[in-house]
């Protein structure tokens, strides 16, 4: 009676201390924080290459399912004690071969018709264009793969993302076995850097200081813009790169006035920037309507410049500061804040309430801070509350950015001050 007595208390020991050191698996569908730091230590590894959102969607499920192959773990798509051990163990020790999962199965939306038009084009997609990732996507990305010599998963990686968004395969080819030389990278400083930092930032790639010495930050504006036009991204400055960033820049929005009645892109990024600053110009619909040159007007005005409602140089160049909080706010919260692109979510580039997804718009719980609130953020600036999301739950908001890379460069903070202006 005594052994059975000392077996048990021992069963139960060995119980406790497994259900102590035993966290809960991460699957499909699960959201949270816990997810959310599962998400940063993929994005570490190189295994994602989308924002950190705490949902457990195709593309975690797939960057799980691709480390555990590469690392001889039971492939799931499920994130144990081990493959989360495993992936924290090999945060920052170099990128997937590939690069992180952009897309995968599972994922809708605009974003997705993109890929799906550069597959039909390039001669891999048969079916037709649905804006859904299924399994005649996922077979045609296959196939583009193999054909490129990229590494064949299914899913739309950063190489292969790249790949269809930039050049032919027989281009690409070429570029690979013929890489420009690197004039500027990790490492270098001086006036030239400092100019490069000085465009970029105005572009809206660089969230960084702008001190002339090039850093991680440079290195990851530089890939975020060699992505949007086209060119491999290395993170490195050459000759091709310069000219198309000096182009840019030339054709930037701020060079151009706006007046009542414009219309279009730079209408929409003036209104979130308006936003971020917190003058409200209404509804961000790329519309230069009463309410956006009465908001100009207001900002016109607190930076002592004619209220003329219209916007020169020298307004784009009050917008670029940093925000100032003026101070008055009515209720004050401590909240984890994440961060998002317009891609996330439906990938339609559009907030709840209808705006244009970007700098100056937050998503929260409308139960926590009702939707169309203003509030400002510490270490960000002013936003409209007029978004939601499928992990933004209780004490979360989620800021509005313009690019994956300034989404990773927030990350998650776990505290951060939020002010309820309005």
């Amino acid at each position: 009676m005594r052994d059975l007595y000392k077996w048990s208390c021992a069963a139960v020991l060995w119980l406790m201390t497994s259900m102590a050191v035993s966290a809960e698996t991460l699957t499909a569908g699960m959201s949270g924080s816990a997810v959310a730091d599962l998400q940063n230590a993929l994005v570490q590894a190189g295994y994602l290459a989308r924002t950190v959102d705490g949902d457990y969607g195709s593309t975690t499920k797939e960057a799980v399912f691709l480390f555990q192959k590469d690392h001889g773990l039971l492939a799931t798509g499920k994130a144990d004690d081990a493959t989360i051990a495993s992936i924290r163990r090999n945060e920052n020790s170099g990128y997937r071969n590939g690069g992180g999962v952009v897309y995968a199965s599972g994922n809708r939306g605009d974003v997705i018709v993109d890929m799906q038009l550069r597959l039909q084009k390039a001669g891999y997609l048969k079916g037709g264009i649905d804006g859904v990732y299924g399994q005649d996507t996922e077979n045609a990305v296959r196939a583009y793969q193999k054909d490129h010599g990229f590494p064949v998963s299914g899913v739309i990686d950063e190489m292969t993302y790249n790949s269809l968004k930039g050049k032919s395969s027989q281009e690409s080819a070429q570029a690979r076995s013929n890489r420009p030389s690197r004039l500027y990278g990790i490492g270098d400083s001086g006036d030239r850097v400092l100019d490069i930092q000085n465009k970029l930032k105005k572009l809206g790639y660089l969230d960084g200081t702008v001190d002339g010495i090039y850093g991680g930050l440079t290195a990851n504006a530089v890939k975020a813009f060699q992505g949007d036009q086209g060119i491999s991204e290395t993170g490195e400055i050459d000759e091709g790169t310069l000219d198309a960033l000096s182009q840019a820049y030339a054709d930037r929005p701020g060079d151009f006035s706006l007046a009542l009645g414009d219309s279009g892109k730079k209408v929409i990024l003036l209104q979130n920037k308006l936003l971020l600053h917190g003058y409200n110009p209404g509804t961000a619909d790329g519309v230069y309507g009463q309410s956006t040159a009465d908001a100009v007007k207001a900002f016109q005005a607190e930076q002592n410049l004619a209220r003329t409602g219209s916007v020169d140089s020298n307004v784009w160049k009050r917008l670029d500061d940093p925000p100032r909080f003026t101070g008055n706010y009515i209720k004050v919260f401590h909240m984890e804040a994440t961060a998002y692109t317009p891609n996330d979510g439906n990938g339609n580039g559009h907030t709840a309430l209808g705006g244009f997804a970007g700098k100056g718009h937050a998503a929260v719980d409308p139960n926590v801070i009702p939707l169309g609130s203003i509030v400002f953020i510490e270490g960000y600036g002013y936003a409209i509350c007029d978004d939601i999301g499928g992990a933004i739950h209780g004490m979360i908001i989620d800021v509005g950015v313009d690019t994956l890379d300034q989404a990773y460069a927030w990350g998650t903070k776990p505290r951060v001050t939020v002010y309820l202006i309005k």
